[in-house]
């Protein structure tokens, strides 16, 4: 039987591939359970920098697998959708996503749980939850609004509504959109620029973008407290010590942690 996800490493880069085309890539179980694996397994190893999502074939995601969610629903945090959802909302892990086609659904609202999105041109975006009967999930409600504005948060969830890749980009749901035979080498390059940055650095950034809101003073004082022990750190002093000797920095040597 042909693996439901498809995991490779290379160069710090650890790409995970929905690996059904034959059906435009539907999430089932299995699918989940995977990715989930292969995040916790990027918060585990420090080699892994970045983890790339992304679809073979045409199409990035054609939503849930509406025949496996039926015979598994998902009732409670024990569900293998909502231990992924879960995992997203919560890692410190750089998240890429290459859309290689239409998004719909969770194809869609997972996109808001990454830190960098590249599509095609030919990517739609949909979340056509309620022809379905059902309501939105993944956090879209939270996130959508307030990250897309509200009336485009309201034609996707509301109004089942699609939205087209230059749309998608300017309300942000997508930063970047690229020729078709050009995505999946844009997005490996800048994935392995990005394992070349410190990785403690970078899940040390993005917690703090994550961090609950609170007043600005003492977001502040926080981010310094932070700032003075990174200054202190190993990365730090070799990020320093190659900008005075003029060369690139050797971040690797610092894999050995997570």
């Amino acid at each position: 039987m042909k693996d439901p996800v498809l995991i490779n490493f290379d160069q710090g880069v650890l790409t995970v591939t929905f690996n059904r085309p034959e059906k435009k890539n539907p999430m089932n179980n299995a699918i989940y359970s995977q990715t989930n694996q292969a995040i916790l397994r990027a918060e585990e190893e420090a080699k892994i920098k970045v983890v790339v999502l992304t679809g073979a074939g045409d199409f990035f995601s054609a939503g849930n697998d509406i025949a496996d969610f039926m015979s598994q629903p998902p009732d409670d945090e024990t569900s293998p959708v909502v231990q992924l959802l879960i995992r997203l909302a919560n890692t410190d892990i750089p998240i890429l996503a290459a859309v290689n086609g239409p998004a719909i659904g969770i194809g869609t609202t997972i996109l808001l749980h990454c830190d960098k999105v590249y599509a095609v041109e030919r990517a739609f975006f949909s979340t056509p939850f309620v022809t379905l009967g059902v309501v939105p999930e993944a956090g879209s409600s939270l996130l959508m609004p307030k990250y897309l504005g509200y009336q485009v948060a309201a034609r996707l969830l509301m109004f089942a509504e699609r939205i087209t890749a230059e749309e998608a980009k300017a309300c942000g749901l997508i930063g970047h959109i690229c020729l078709e035979d050009q995505l999946q080498e844009i997005v490996a390059e800048d994935a392995k620029r990005i394992a070349k940055l410190p990785k403690k650095t970078i899940r040390e950034a993005k917690r703090l973008m994550r961090r609950n809101e609170e007043p600005l003073t003492d977001r502040i004082v926080y981010e310094m407290e932070r700032f003075g022990e990174a200054l202190r750190s190993p990365e730090s002093k070799e990020a320093m010590a190659a900008f005075v000797e003029k060369r690139p920095p050797d971040f690797a040597q610092f894999d050995t942690e997570t």
